[in-house]
């Protein structure tokens, strides 16, 4: 399994052109995992990364929080309501928006220096 590089907050927000949702702001973040199943995330997402979804409700909160994810990017401009976004902050889990396609998105993290894992490798 190769190493992920890592990204600064930062630049990762510059780089996606996010908005944050939530007050916490990690250091950095290990890696990317993209993936709008759940049980993919659960298995196979590794603690420190940047999660690209956009699925919003609170169960993304609870994988989040399980699997010790350091950001949840919500792609295409999806933002969860309200409530969702307090679970998080109660949670200590980051959560970010940007109107970027998932794809999209997932280029410009690439451009940025950020991997993803080759756990399926």
């Amino acid at each position: 399994m190769n190493t992920p590089a890592t990204l600064t907050f930062a630049p990762l927000m510059a780089a996606l052109q996010a908005e944050a949702l939530t007050n916490r702001r990690p250091d950095t973040v290990r890696g990317c995992y993209i993936s709008d199943l759940l049980s993919d995330v659960l298995a196979h997402a590794e603690p420190g990364m940047l999660w690209l979804t956009i699925q919003t409700h609170r169960n993304v909160v609870s994988v989040a929080a399980t699997k010790d994810i350091a950001v949840v990017l919500f792609t295409c401009g999806r933002r969860p309501e309200p409530e969702i976004v307090t679970e998080a902050e109660q949670e200590g889990v980051a959560l970010l928006t940007t109107r970027l396609s998932t794809y999209e998105a997932a280029g410009k993290l690439w451009e940025a220096g950020l991997r993803g894992e080759n756990s399926h490798e």
